[in-house]
């Protein structure tokens, strides 16, 4: 007997609803159950699926580099809180590749440096406009992969994206980021895995280091390529490859023969804490402690230095327990 073409949609939406539940995922199989399970109308939804431009507060947001600025694209509030929905409900269950270290709980700078550690050399690649060059239909993809038919994929996606592209400032495009990157992760990841490299992303920051000079460089020729082929494209002044005679940096923290924070970085600080009690600022106490509970999360000898200097310019340890 012949296959409807009504069989083979029930049997596909079948097949979703197994893979939502699987994944302990919200059952939805069109915008009134998503409508539903937020608790407001489907109109609400709808107005959302298209057209968002005028639905976001756009500006710009200098970088730590002076004179460079990044595009925010912020929801509004009844946007964001759809977005949020979505992510808590949706993207916070699913795992991204043990190789991404940012926008994940429980990961941070030191989690993504201390891979590093020790290594000869150290291969920094900055991606370019990360957050823009993940499409909109890559995002659609992933939720097709969850199992929701294609048509809620596609609006679930549109909810998430602007002007076909993750926006930066929406509270999804984070997750999202890492979730569509997992081939990304894996093609590198198990590449470098393959001559003994070290691989981890956070966010657009891609490090790969090793002991072997030859290899890392084939290494980086590979990598572009993978890139490339992603959608990805490297941002012409971040691409750096240090070596035994120079400091070794992985998202700002030293990884030479033992992570740390470096030279650099402890001036800063002390300067910064110097500075905070000349011009007697009332979060004096509260911002040097949070400095030295940084620090003694990556370098214990360097914290402990800062907090001698702490109770020289604060000639009282009142609030020094909170961090030893």
């Amino acid at each position: 007997m012949k296959r409807t073409d009504k069989n083979i949609m029930v049997k596909s939406s079948d097949s979703g609803l197994y893979t939502q539940r699987l994944l302990a995922l919200p059952v939805l199989q069109d915008v009134d159950d998503l409508a539903k399970l937020i608790r407001v109308t489907p109109e609400l939804i709808c107005k959302y699926v298209s057209n968002n431009k005028h639905h976001y507060f756009q500006f710009k947001e200098e970088k730590k580099t002076p004179g460079q600025f990044r595009d925010i694209s912020k929801p509004n509030q009844e946007l964001k809180a759809i977005q949020r929905w979505i992510l808590r409900n949706i993207l916070d269950k699913l795992k991204p590749s043990p190789y991404a270290k940012g926008f994940i709980r429980g990961q941070n700078l030191t989690a993504n440096a201390k891979p590093h550690e020790g290594k000869q050399y150290v291969l920094n690649i900055d991606l370019k406009d990360f957050f823009s060059s993940v499409p909109a239909k890559n995002v659609c993809t992933l939720f097709k992969s969850l199992g929701y038919s294609p048509l809620l994929s596609f609006q679930l996606a549109n909810i998430c994206t602007l002007e076909g592209s993750l926006p930066q400032g929406a509270p999804t495009s984070p997750s999202l980021s890492n979730l569509v990157t997992i081939r990304l992760d894996y093609r590198i990841g198990k590449y470098c895995e393959k001559f003994a490299l070290t691989y981890t992303r956070y966010a657009d920051d891609i490090t790969i280091s090793g002991n072997k000079l030859s290899i890392i460089k084939k290494a980086r020729s590979m990598v572009s390529k993978i890139l490339s082929e992603e959608g990805f494209t490297i941002h012409p002044v971040k691409n750096k490859l240090s070596g035994p005679r120079v400091r070794r940096e992985v998202t700002g923290l030293v990884v030479n023969e033992k992570l740390g924070i470096g030279k650099k970085k402890f001036n800063y600080y002390r300067t910064k804490m110097f500075l905070l009690k000349k011009n007697q600022d009332p979060s004096f106490e509260s911002i040097c402690i949070g400095i030295i509970a940084y620090v003694k999360s990556v370098d214990k000898i360097k914290a402990n230095k800062l907090i001698d200097y702490y109770k020289k310019l604060q000639g009282n340890t009142s609030k020094i327990s909170l961090v030893i």
